[in-house]
């Protein structure tokens, strides 16, 4: 049983927001904590008097008037401009196929990192075919289609994907596995196609969006862990707690 400030989150209600965590490494653990977040932004809503037409406009209220976070301002808006080139080139593109080796928490890393690199190592001396790798060993959906993720351009991956997929050269196989949150990648490229640099001025607005929308989950991340601080909480640890709202 969980209660936040003696107040009781039941078993029913936990069991209807597991699916919802469905992607989470533990989606029990997981609803726990939304609910329990949930639960103390209610309870602040209360303390502040804010009303409204339903629970969820209730927590955006709480966050809107608690939650502050400045403007990006044009200095700091050609800094990162200038400290990330590369995110702002216009029509540059890379075909890629990979071979993804998922790691989650019962597996060993170790392990899947040898099983991988041996995969690769029959690649490199041309003793295995891509495709047919793919599809025996990929954790992707994409292995099905011979590991083909298509046309990537800027944005489209998970950026330490994405950063080593664009520093390849085209129609290369990397020598190396590419880590990234969701395991370890075997990549291939395909057509590489060179864009142009875009100009600060056409970026800032999407540069500034940026900034401001990683403050806000920043500050709104900080928040909900003083209130967390702040409360008696039982029945559910939460150290580290990692939900839609703190993303």
């Amino acid at each position: 049983m969980i209660t936040i400030n003696h107040t009781t989150i039941t078993e029913s209600q936990l069991e209807a927001e597991v699916p919802r965590h469905d992607d989470a490494e533990d989606p029990m653990m997981s609803a726990a904590h939304e609910l329990v977040l949930r639960e103390l932004l209610r309870q602040r809503a209360d303390a502040l008097g804010i009303d409204g037409p339903d629970e969820e406009a209730r927590i955006q209220a709480v966050l809107a008037a608690e939650v502050h976070t400045p403007e990006a301002d044009e200095a700091t808006c050609r800094r990162y401009y200038a400290q990330h080139l590369q995110r702002f080139m216009m029509g540059e593109s890379v075909e890629v196929s990979h071979i993804l080796f998922q790691l989650t928490p019962r597996i060993d890393a170790q392990k899947l990192r040898a099983h991988a690199t041996g995969i690769l190592n029959d690649l490199l001396a041309g003793r295995a075919d891509f495709a047919e790798s793919a599809r025996r060993y990929s954790n992707c959906p994409s292995g099905a289609g011979g590991g083909k993720l298509g046309e990537l351009r800027r944005g489209d991956a998970a950026e330490e994907f994405e950063r080593a997929v664009f520093a390849l050269p085209g129609d290369t196989l990397a020598p190396r596995l590419i880590d990234t949150r969701h395991g370890f990648h075997i990549v291939r490229t395909g057509r590489k196609q060179a864009g142009e640099q875009s100009e600060f001025e056409a970026v800032r607005p999407m540069i500034a969006s940026w900034l401001e929308a990683a403050s806000r989950r920043r500050a709104e991340s900080q928040y909900l862990q003083r209130l967390v601080g702040q409360a008696r909480i039982e029945g559910v640890a939460m150290e580290g707690a990692q939900t839609p709202l703190v993303q």
